[in-house]
């Protein structure tokens, strides 16, 4: 059975949410959002001839999978606040992995597809409560994490890197940061990695990166650094405003996994199947294509290869 894409663009997603007072403009992108659609096509996932008995045996025998995933993350995962439907890359790995189940993609509180906003900091202790069966959260796979959780993937690779206002010519590489006021979010991992790669750069902590993307736009500070995706996500609905360098300028690893409890090796090799499935159908293409490609990032040269740890 084919896939039914449901849902996708989290490039309409931020405009979407900002348009209740523009009806035209927000007509004009739905318009946009059913042209990309009608462009890049239906998925040609399908359902996984057989699953594996335990984990993933069990998700099927309930009849649907909860997925821990962000809302407030642009193009990785989003609460589209206006349709109610979360929007993203992570997102449509989950509509795949619920189609590699299951056949065939129901959302909502009856369907079997039952999405859980997660956070950074409650994302552990929901896979280890059972409150979801699995994080799709920009969850990267660090070495550390491996010995807590099992993860599948990564699905996608992505690393830190440098968002300027649109007109700053002075910023082009990470060396150009030297002397540079740098915003990043308070307790982020991506603090010292900038003061490893560059010591030069000074660097201001504000609460989050909304904050920083507004301090960025205000000429509060002259650049803002994490990673590359959470950067492309200002970029959706502000291309007038922000830039992120050139993806040759990435400093760092950040490797995202799809997490479950530690000890599913068989659960995590059936997702692994998917993954790799998807990366030779074409749809890993097409769901970076509705998602981080709309917002202008341009397709990695190398894409993901799963972790058979």
């Amino acid at each position: 059975m084919r896939a039914f894409r449901k849902a996708a663009a989290a490039i309409a997603a931020a405009g979407l949410m900002t348009l209740a007072a523009c009806s035209g403009e927000a007509s004009q992108d739905a318009e946009e959002q059913e042209s990309r659609e009608e462009s890049v096509g239906e998925y040609s996932l399908e359902q996984a001839s057989e699953v594996p008995a335990g984990y993933i045996q069990d998700i099927k025998d309930k009849g649907y999978i909860t997925v821990g995933i962000k809302y407030d993350q642009p193009l990785a995962g989003q609460m589209n606040t206006a349709t109610g439907e979360v929007e993203g890359f992570d997102a449509e790995m989950a509509r795949l992995l619920a189609t590699y189940i299951f056949g065939e993609v129901t959302e909502g509180e009856e369907g079997n597809l039952r999405f859980v906003e997660t956070t950074s900091q409650n994302r552990e202790t929901y896979i280890n409560d059972g409150t979801v069966d699995v994080v799709i959260a920009t969850y990267s796979m660090y070495p550390e994490r491996l010995s807590q959780f099992d993860f599948a993937g990564p699905y996608f690779e992505t690393g830190q890197n440098v968002m300027v206002a649109a007109d700053n010519t002075d910023i082009n590489s990470v060396a150009d940061l030297a002397g540079k006021d740098v915003c990043i979010a308070e307790g982020s991992g991506s603090i010292a990695n900038l003061q490893a790669e560059n010591p030069e750069a000074t660097i201001t902590p504000l609460a989050d990166y909304a904050a920083c993307a507004q301090a960025l736009e205000n000429g509060q500070t002259d650049a803002v650094s994490t990673d590359e995706t959470i950067l492309y996500g200002f970029t959706v609905d502000r291309p007038d405003a922000f830039r992120v360098l050139d993806s040759s300028n990435i400093f760092t690893e950040e490797p995202y996994g799809i997490a479950m409890p530690l000890g599913e090796t068989d659960a995590r090799n059936f997702v692994n199947d998917m993954i790799d499935e998807i990366l030779a159908n074409g749809d890993w293409e097409k769901a970076f294509d509705l998602t981080y490609g709309g917002a202008g990032m341009p397709l990695p040269e190398t894409l993901p290869a799963p972790n058979r740890y």
